[in-house]
């Protein structure tokens, strides 16, 4: 009897202490540190590829994440969308880029480089590598896209749960304002580059600007005498847009005439929108066909109305024709000399199969909210930039900060203020974390911005861009 009670008293023992043991096991497995690939694999809704970092950065994936068509019916119809995640630490702050188009190559913006951030790329919905099939149009518009961004806040946050910040550049800034308005948690603070807020298809503020603004009176007559000069060459010209067509191999979606005419008619505003203002280098009469047509493709190359560039940003003028508002084509002065273009559109570059009714309330809405709620919002313009004209207004009402670079184009980034000072010692105070920038950083960081802008801008048709 006694010799069983003590075999029963060891076997108690000896399975307390596997028992320990086994516990000890579990707790030292569950608090292994997972590494990003195996903390990327327990987000739902997500497939990923590892790609090369960009310099600077740790890791790098080209993820792409299923997302609702209809997020008012998230058990409906589906589409994948492509996103970059470009990851330095996991403690870092996160800056939420938009391109507001597709994605191309994963370049690090400005502000995830001041930040030392990570920084997730997104793909605009209804744009390459967005696209559901088949395409409802109806499901494009600024709510849906945002709560698009907003799920992607969410499916991430557990990993990066730092400060977030969200930023782009042109549609890509105004992709900001949307989020903000929308879900206005979901950044800690926004950074929106040379976005527009425009009022109407044709908001009128542009052709002031254009005509009566911007350069000096001699400036404006030597563009609009150029555009003259150009059109009344046409036999001359555009048998250069058949050339150039036919030694590029591009497929124009319009005649060469009609080619022709939409180049020269968007001279005027890409002229200011990417130049440096320096009307001395437009060619004169006696320069020839030659040299005007190698001035109008350096301002706009006329590859940019191309089929493929045309289906590529359909998404967009179905976007301006609805909600966003654009420009309109200004050819008063020219009027007597257009041939095939009498009456100039935007609306044509639209899909031609959409059902398009603007809804003038959508950006009112927006407008509101960011003049009375868009606390931590900065704004950045170029002076010489035509979508500055349509800048958002500040009323007071918000802790916002504006700033309009003097002369200035559509590419400016904080690099080039005159008041980078004031724009870090902002985000310092609105992030709360140290911010430290050398002279030889900004440079380095103003080189980098110009070849980026000059790269993105590179066949991207839509002005915003």
């Amino acid at each position: 009897m006694i010799r069983l009670l003590r075999y029963n008293a060891l076997t108690a023992l000896i399975l307390v202490l596997l028992s320990i043991l086994n516990l000890s096991a579990c707790s030292s497995s569950s608090n292994k540190t997972l590494t990003l690939e195996e903390k990327l694999e327990k987000i739902p809704d997500i497939t990923f590829t590892r790609i090369r970092p960009p310099q600077g950065y740790k890791e790098a994936f080209e993820i792409y994440v299923t997302q609702p068509v209809d997020h008012n019916r998230p058990d409906g119809a589906k589409f994948s969308q492509r996103i970059l995640l470009s990851h330095i630490d996991e403690k870092a702050p996160m800056v939420k880029f938009h391109s507001g188009y597709s994605t191309g190559r994963n370049w690090i913006c400005e502000p995830a480089r001041l930040l030392n951030a990570n920084q997730i790329y997104i793909t605009h919905r209804y744009f390459d590598s967005a696209r559901p099939d088949p395409l409802d149009w109806k499901y494009l518009d600024i709510w849906q896209a945002s709560s698009d961004h907003h799920r992607i806040k969410e499916l991430f946050k557990g990993i990066y749960k730092g400060k977030w910040v969200a930023t782009g550049y042109s549609k890509g800034g105004m992709t900001t304002f949307y989020d903000a308005r929308f879900f206005p948690d979901d950044a800690d603070v926004t950074i929106a580059y040379v976005a527009p807020m425009m009022f109407g298809v044709e908001d009128p503020r542009f052709a002031t600007f254009l005509t009566e603004q911007v350069g000096t009176p001699e400036d404006r007559e030597k563009i609009t005498a150029f555009q003259r000069l150009c059109l009344s060459n046409r036999d001359l010209l555009i048998p250069c847009y058949i050339d150039y067509a036919q030694q590029k191999g591009l497929t124009y979606s319009f005649s060469p005439g009609e080619t022709f005419e939409y180049n020269v008619l968007e001279y005027m505003f890409s002229f200011w929108q990417y130049g440096d203002g320096d009307t001395g280098r437009i060619p004169g009469a006696d320069a020839g066909p030659e040299a005007w047509f190698n001035h109008l493709k350096e301002i706009n190359d006329p590859a940019n109305y191309t089929e493929y560039v045309m289906n590529q940003f359909a998404p967009f003028y179905y976007q301006a024709y609805t909600q966003l508002g654009y420009a309109p084509y200004i050819y008063n002065h020219l009027a007597d000399l257009l041939v095939d273009l009498p009456n100039p559109t935007y609306r044509v570059f639209a899909p031609a199969d959409a059902v398009m009714v603007f809804d003038p309330a959508a950006m009112i809405d927006i407008n509101t909210w960011l003049q009375n709620s868009g606390n931590n919002i900065i704004y950045i313009y170029g002076g010489n930039d035509p979508y500055t004209s349509t800048a958002v207004e500040l009323t007071g009402k918000t802790n916002a900060l504006k700033i309009i670079q003097p002369g200035a184009n559509h590419g400016v980034n904080i690099a080039d203020l005159d008041e980078k000072d004031l724009v870090i010692n902002t985000l310092r105070e609105w992030l709360n974390m140290n911010i430290s920038v050398t002279r030889e950083q900004w440079l380095q960081m103003e080189e980098t911005n110009k070849m980026l802008i000059q790269e993105e801008r590179r066949l991207r048709f839509p002005r915003l861009k």
